[in-house]
C-alpha cells in the first residue's frame, strides 16, 4: 500500500492515483445488476402487477341433460379492484365431455366497462344458453350489495345456440 493513502484497502483498479481508497463489495456491474432488478421488484409491487379473475371454474353451469357445460370467467383490470369501475373481459366457453378429453363448442373473449361485473347463466335448453351481464355501482361488491341495498346494473344479454350444421354454438 502506498504510504500517505487512507484505508487498510488497496486502490480499486481504475481508480486515478492520488484519489480515495474505496472497498468495493460487489463489483460494479454485479451492482447494477442488483440494482436494475430491484428496481423492477419494487416497480411491479408499486404499480401492481396482478390483477383479480373470478370464474365459475371447469364444472361451470351444466345444460338440462348434464351434457354440456357453459364456463365464464371474469378478469379485472391489472393493479385495480375489481369493484372499480374499469375495463373488464368475459371468456365465455361452451363445451362437453370429460375434464381430461372435452370439446370446445364455442369460446370467445368480451370486453365491457363496469365496476363488479358479472353474468346470469339460463339455459332455456340443451341447445340454448342465455347469459345475463351485470354490474353493481363502483365501490360496491355484490356480495355487499344486498346489505346496502345497491342495485345492479344490466349491460348486456347474449344469447348462444347450438347450430345443428356445424355442431358448434353461435352467438344469436
Amino acid at each position: 500500500m502506498a504510504l500517505g493513502r487512507r484505508g487498510c484497502h488497496p486502490p480499486r483498479l481504475g481508480a486515478r492515483p492520488g484519489g480515495p481508497a474505496v472497498a468495493e463489495i460487489w463489483p460494479s456491474d454485479r451492482m447494477r445488476q442488483f440494482t436494475s432488478i430491484l428496481s423492477l421488484l419494487i416497480l411491479a409491487c408499486v404499480t401492481g402487477c396482478t390483477r383479480t379473475y373470478i370464474s365459475t371454474g371447469a364444472p361451470g353451469v351444466p345444460s338440462p341433460d348434464g351434457d354440456k357445460r357453459f364456463c365464464l370467467t371474469a378478469h379485472g383490470a391489472y393493479g385495480h379492484a375489481y369493484t372499480d369501475r374499469t375495463k373488464k373481459l368475459l371468456d365465455v366457453w361452451i363445451g362437453h365431455g370429460p375434464y381430461t378429453n372435452e370439446v370446445t363448442l364455442f369460446s370467445h373473449r368480451y370486453k365491457f366497462a363496469g365496476a363488479d361485473l358479472w353474468a346470469h347463466v339460463q339455459w332455456i335448453s340443451t341447445n340454448e344458453v342465455v347469459m345475463h351481464v351485470y354490474d353493481y355501482p363502483d365501490g360496491v361488491s355484490r356480495y355487499d350489495a344486498g346489505k346496502t341495498g345497491a342495485s345492479s346494473n344490466h349491460i348486456a344479454t347474449l344469447t348462444f345456440h347450438l347450430d345443428p350444421k356445424s355442431g358448434r354454438f353461435v352467438e344469436k
